[in-house]
Order: structure tokens, then sequence, then C-alpha cells
């Protein structure tokens, strides 16, 4: 029989839909938001100490979220389940099914495959994408020579930065942590594919 492949954890396709689809259209809108208020401010009155420094990190965030949402779309053509097949498909036991039932199952290992890939660098993206967002909040926030309310300024690009490098940790433990669980836990969730019973 053909091998069928599963998330490791399981939900980690519907948490990665969830991400590429939702957040980061939004984190996309909010950075490019952001850009266009540093490139409309009044160069006179130097408002921001890096506009430079600022618009090429936002545009730099606003290019990597678009790439996750991309491979997203792409990546996500290929991750199917068995019950999908099932859906699709009126399958069932007879032997004429049972050749039909082992090339998809094949299929579906060899689609997942390419999901994972893909996805992973729709991660790789996302992730690179929230890092560059908060050091362009920081850089936006920091105040200019002389600027207003520069103890605030400076308190709010400090939280910021803070919280960026708390994601930063963050994701390499999940990183290290689903890797972990995929080298565990990934022999025993591709199992040997047989057919369900009124499936």
């Amino acid at each position: 029989m053909a091998l069928l492949r599963a998330p490791v954890p399981l939900g980690y396709g519907h948490a990665s839909k969830e991400a590429h689809s939702i957040a980061a259209p939004l984190l996309t809108g909010a950075a490019l938001a952001l850009a266009g208020v540093v490139a409309a401010a009044d160069k006179d009155k130097k408002v921001f100490y890096w506009p430079g420094v600022s618009l090429l990190m936002l545009v730099a965030t606003s290019m990597a979220l678009l790439a996750s949402i991309q491979l997203h779309y792409y990546s996500r053509q290929f991750l199917y389940s068995r019950q999908d097949i099932h859906d699709w498909y009126d399958l069932d036991d007879s032997p004429g099914h049972q050749a039909q039932v082992v090339e998809l199952y094949g299929w579906q290992g060899d689609d997942y495959g390419k999901w994972e890939r893909s996805n992973d660098w729709a991660v790789h993206c996302f992730n690179a994408g929230t890092v560059l967002l908060g050091l362009g909040v920081v850089t936006v926030l920091i105040p200019p020579d002389g600027g207003q309310q520069a103890f605030c300024r400076w308190l709010a690009a400090g939280l910021v930065l803070l919280c960026t490098v708390a994601e930063v940790a963050w994701t390499l433990a999940i990183y290290r942590k689903n890797t972990q669980l995929r080298e565990e836990r990934g022999d025993e969730l591709t199992a040997v594919a047989k057919p369900r019973e009124n499936a």
C-alpha cells in the first residue's frame, strides 16, 4: 500500500492557513499604510529620524509578507487528507478500486511533500516579515533631534524592540520544537494506508 502523510502536529496546516490568509494580509496593509505616512511626512519638519531606513524596512516587510501569502496559496493545493480523497472519489474495498486507492494514496504522499516544502518557505517569509515589521516600527518611533515627546517615543521604540526580540526567540523555539516533533512523530503518522470501512 502507498504511504499517506500527515502534518506534525496535526493542526499545523490549519494554523498555517490562519497566519498566511488572515494575519499576513492585515500586517501587509498595516506596513504599507505606515510606509505611506512616512513617505508623505513633511521633510522640513523632520518628523522621523531615519525616514529612508523606515521606508526600506516597511517595504521589505510588505514584500516578505506578500511572498508568504503567495507561497501559501501555491502550497495549499497540495495539502489534503485521506478523507478528501474518499469525498471526491467513490471508492470501496473491491479489487478494482484497490489499485486506484493505492495510486491516490501515493499521490497524497507526494503532494504532501510539495506542500511541506512550499509552506516552509511561506512560514520563513511570514516570520521574516513580522520581525521586519517590528524593526520598521522601531525606526519610525525613534524621535528626531529636538522632536516632541522624545521620552515617550524612545519608550515606545524600546517596547517594540523588546517585543521583536521576544518574537525572534519564540519563533526559534517553535522551529526547534516542530523539528523535534517531526522527528519523533513523523514516522508514527506516516503509516501504511488501508482504506477505512465505509470511507
